[in-house]
């Protein structure tokens, strides 16, 4: 077999380029000889030839690459419109010159062994296999009147046949010893649980997103139309309580406006417990029947997970555990119907109020799902995160009878909020992240003592970007301890003697490309993301600029929690559901 060599360094050219010709049966004797014989022919062997036709190919593939890769470059630039790339490069030399500190990646939240070790429940009347099948379930088919559950779970206990007292009390963070404790010998500075800082780190995520819209698309037609932005409860501002304990800062949520329980809180309390326990066993717990409680089945513990991060300890209470799950535990929770939600303080005119069907604008599961996507989405998906949990089961009904269940995992919520679940793992990360570097602050303005914070983020009109406002206070030692239970008075809008207001701003740079307007992802599976910071104090030598401003925070918290004295022009038609929904049961 002949070839042209076109390049042998070892034979010099006489009449133009010489004969390659490689051999594979031959010995090196006759090879030599050959060689000997015919200088004009290169002798090479099968193997070498191989070798560098190989280095050749890959040469012409890397030259290929570079050139294609260069096009390619040229290619994106010319379709970026050059306002585009103008805006970038300033965005990037603002970063560059200004106060702009970037997150770090390498932030992890990992789990903590409890200090003791304490059974989590499990689902009964065979509602495991809701876990399992996606979907809505129904309690009772609406068609063939079946029931899909015991029908022991329909009709709901009212508070005045349920003995409260026979459950555990509630335990805020400042006053948890274990956490206490726990925090000390694991020599971290702040403590908290899911519901005390869950609020706060919404506003961090409605900051560094931009209150980027939810996900809405999994929907009906009839949703085509309807808002994808926050609701207004979700973006009310947020305030806590940061009690300082000998060397440790616990997070309580500040209960300024919780004047009384309403039905919702205490309902959660008795339909989790019956959702985890056996009949013989829930009726325990009734009036009529607490006295037949031992003290060991009152005083059962509850069992709670544990999270570290940065300086943080967390605690999340674990309300249902099932082997199957991928994580194992998940949150239970209750959902009433739109019409109890808006007008709790008449619950009772809306317990007929009915969901007839899996999809539909009103009376509808989908309606229900839409809404918890807007308003608890974003807080759920920060507890089970928290708890290190898989997702939550939520138990629709109208206080008067359940309707149905559905499970809704961790990953199906990160797809309506982030599109992802790496995205909604780094917006957990980042949130700790600046709501550790604010309790550093606060703490370093008024250190060793109690101090109240608020957290309200808005857009600004010019500039189109979120803004964080927080407010420090410290909180004089005679009201370090108490928490308001009365209705609010004008005056109880000031904030304490010792005020300090900071602002936070972040930008976010997307695949390395500036991000102007609302948080979006080509690709949010794969799609990088860096999110830079800047906190600064405002009003420094203005007292009243910064009291006002917090008159008016205050007041937007009072107009969204305490009783309204103006309808929803919705409650109305609600009310004529209702009524239609009483006389079908009658008839």
């Amino acid at each position: 077999m002949l070839k042209i060599c076109q390049n042998v360094k070892s034979r010099q050219y006489v009449h133009g380029p010489a004969l390659c010709r490689y051999f594979s049966d031959q010995t090196l004797a006759e090879t030599k000889a050959l060689a000997e014989s015919k200088p004009d022919v290169c002798i090479i062997s099968q193997s070498t030839l191989k070798k560098k036709y190989r280095k050749t190919s890959k040469a012409k593939a890397l030259r290929d690459a570079v050139k294609q890769r260069a096009n390619s470059d040229l290619s994106l630039k010319m379709h970026i419109p050059f306002s585009k790339r103008l805006k970038n490069n300033i965005f990037k030399r603002e970063l560059l010159k200004g106060n702009w500190i970037e997150l770090p990646e390498n932030v992890t939240y990992t789990s903590v062994p409890p200090p003791n070790h304490v059974q989590v429940p499990t689902l009964a009347h065979g509602l495991e296999k809701v876990l399992f099948n996606p979907g809505v379930h129904f309690l009772q088919d609406p068609e063939t009147k079946l029931y899909n559950f015991t029908s022991y779970l329909e009709n709901i206990t009212q508070p005045v046949d349920f003995d409260y007292d026979s459950l555990q009390p509630y335990i805020t963070s400042s006053k948890d010893t274990s956490l206490v404790d726990l925090a000390r010998k694991l020599q971290k500075r702040y403590i908290g649980s899911t519901s005390s800082v869950s609020a706060t780190l919404s506003h961090f995520y409605f900051v560094m997103s931009n209150f980027k819209l939810v996900e809405t698309s999994c929907l009906s037609y009839a949703f085509k139309n309807e808002s994808k932005q926050f609701t207004r409860g979700s973006r009310t501002p947020a305030s806590i309580y940061l009690r300082w304990k000998d060397g440790v800062y616990a997070v309580d949520a500040d209960k300024s406006y919780d004047v009384d329980e309403t039905i919702l809180s205490v309902l959660g309390k008795s339909l989790e417990k019956v959702l985890t326990s056996e009949p013989d066993e829930f009726e325990k717990h009734l009036k009529e029947n607490s006295s037949q409680l031992t003290e060991e089945e009152k005083n059962q513990p509850e069992s709670y997970a544990y999270g570290e991060c940065g300086k943080f300890l967390l605690r999340s209470q674990l309300d249902c555990y099932d082997p199957k799950l991928p994580r194992g535990t998940f949150d239970l929770k209750t959902r009433a119907a739109m019409p109890v939600r808006l007008d709790i303080q008449n619950y009772a005119a809306s317990s007929a109020f009915c969901l007839y069907r899996s999809k539909g604008l009103y009376e509808s599961f989908e309606r229900e799902y839409y809404d918890m996507i807007r308003s608890a989405f974003l807080k759920y998906s920060f507890q089970v995160r928290i708890g290190h949990m898989d997702g939550i089961l939520v138990a629709y009904h109208n206080t008067s009878k359940i309707f149905g269940f559905q499970y809704i995992s961790r990953e199906e919520m990160d797809s309506r909020l982030f599109g992802s679940s790496k995205i909604g793992d780094q917006v957990f990360r980042n949130a700790l992240v600046m709501f550790e570097s604010i309790l550093d602050r606060a703490t370093e303005k008024y250190p060793q003592q109690t101090l109240r914070l608020s957290f309200d983020t808005r857009k600004q009109s010019q500039s189109n970007n979120a803004t964080t406002y927080i407010f420090v206070e410290a909180v004089p030692d005679a009201a370090a301890n108490t928490e308001a239970t009365n209705t609010i008075t004008e005056n109880q809008y000031d904030p304490y003697d010792n005020l300090t207001m900071y602002s936070l701003q972040t930008r976010s740079l997307v695949n390395n490309e500036a991000v102007h307007g609302p948080l979006h992802f080509k690709n949010p599976h794969i799609d990088t993301w860096s999110v830079h910071t800047k906190i600064e104090e405002m009003f420094q030598d203005n007292y009243d600029k910064k009291k006002q401003r917090f008159i008016q925070m205050r007041k937007f918290q009072a107009s969204v929690f305490l009783p309204s004295t103006k309808q929803n022009p919705l409650i109305d038609l609600f009310k004529r559901m209702s009524q239609k929904g009483l006389k079908n049961e009658t008839q």
